[in-house]
Order: C-alpha cells, then structure tokens, then sequence
C-alpha cells in the first residue's frame, strides 16, 4: 500500500496537477495572466507541459517496469467499439443539455487559437499541440490506472483515476468560478468511471484512449 500511495502522489504532482499548475504559474508570473493571450505564449506553455510530461512518464514507466505499449494494450474490436460509442453518446446527451446547444469541441478550439493566433496556420499547429497534449494526458491517466492495479487492486485502479484525474478537476477554480469547478470535477470524475469501468471489463486501455480523444473532437 505505502508503494502505491508513493506513485499516486508522484502521478498527481509530477505527471499531471503538480505539473500543470506549476507551469501555468510559471508562466502567469511573466504574462499576468492564468490564460494564454497570444499564440506564442500558448505554443511555450503547452509544449513545456508536453515535454515535461512525457519525460516524467518515461521514468514512472521505468520505475514499475512497464513499457510504453502497455499504455495502450488491450485489443479494440465490436465489444470495446461498442461500449466506447454507448459512453460517447451518453456524455454527448449531457454536454448538450447542460449547455443547451451543441457546436463540435474542435471548432470551439480552434476558434479560441483563430483569436490569439496571428494567421490560420499557426492557430492549425496550436490546435495540433493541443491534442498532443489531450494525448499524452490520457495515456498519462492509463499509467495511473495500470500502476494502481499492480500495485493495489482492481478497485483502487478505478478508484485513483476517478478521484486523482476525475474530481481533481476542480482544480480548475483557479481560471473558473467555484460552482463550475466543482460541477467539472463531477463531470470529469463520471467521465473516467465510465471509461475505466469497461476497460477493466474489457482488459483494453484502447477504450479510454478512444473514448476521450473522440470526445475532445465532438
């Protein structure tokens, strides 16, 4: 218990808040603000966050003998397609009615990049980065989901991702107002109920990996 209570604290600070939030304050000290206001100040901070991250993961994986393939094991076919689509949807159902609306994700995004980007083509490469960075953070969830299974039980590798990625979104209070904070954890911690509870139905990392980065396009 002690080992997967010290890689759990390592994950939160080191592979995803800690680093998060350090790099956003970092960057916050020179600009003055918690939100990128120029396309060149986005690009600096979201590929410091990527880099950071992905050399934090290397050593995580090192340290508890995993490859980085077993990031995306499992096989995803009819069965893994299945309950993928069926979480897809129902989260969709909820992002509309909460919002009243719908408009694709991406769109939104790189919009906001068309606003702080000087022309088309650094706001395509920005909105690139961005889902680099939407990668690195779910396979930087499924490391936490593996470690918590080898190193604790099939509960806790739901629980730790649910509570340590899911709800740890309030964290966002510092860019929103509390209320929405607290609702986007409760959000977030569903989100990955529903996306580690059949992966560990199905044994494919492959579910949550794809459930995600369709869901951060639609």
């Amino acid at each position: 218990m002690r080992k997967l209570v010290l890689f759990a604290l390592a994950w939160f600070v080191f592979v995803v808040w800690g680093l998060e939030l350090g790099v956003a304050w970092l960057f916050k000290s020179m600009t003055g603000s918690w939100i990128s206001q120029s396309s060149s100040v986005y690009l600096s901070k979201v590929w410091t966050i990527n880099s950071l991250r992905f050399l934090v993961l290397l050593v995580l994986l090192r340290l508890l003998s995993i490859g980085f393939s077993d990031l995306t094991a499992g096989e995803f076919g009819r069965r893994e397609l299945k309950y993928s689509t069926a979480i897809i949807l129902f989260l969709l159902a909820i992002e509309v009615a909460y919002l009243r609306g719908y408009s694709p994700q991406i769109l939104g995004e790189f919009r906001y990049h068309l606003r702080i980007s000087p022309n088309a083509g650094i706001a395509v490469l920005s909105l690139a980065s961005e889902y680099v960075y939407y990668t690195l953070e779910i396979l930087s969830v499924n490391l936490l989901y593996i470690g918590s299974l080898r190193l604790g039980s099939e509960r806790l590798a739901i629980l730790f991702p649910v509570l340590l990625w899911g709800f740890a979104h309030t964290l966002n209070v510092i860019v929103a107002h509390s209320i929405e904070a607290l609702l986007l954890g409760i959000y977030a911690a569903i989100f990955a109920l529903l996306m580690y509870f059949p992966a560990q139905r199905t044994g494919s990392l492959k579910v949550p990996i794809f459930v995600w980065l369709v869901s951060m396009v639609l």
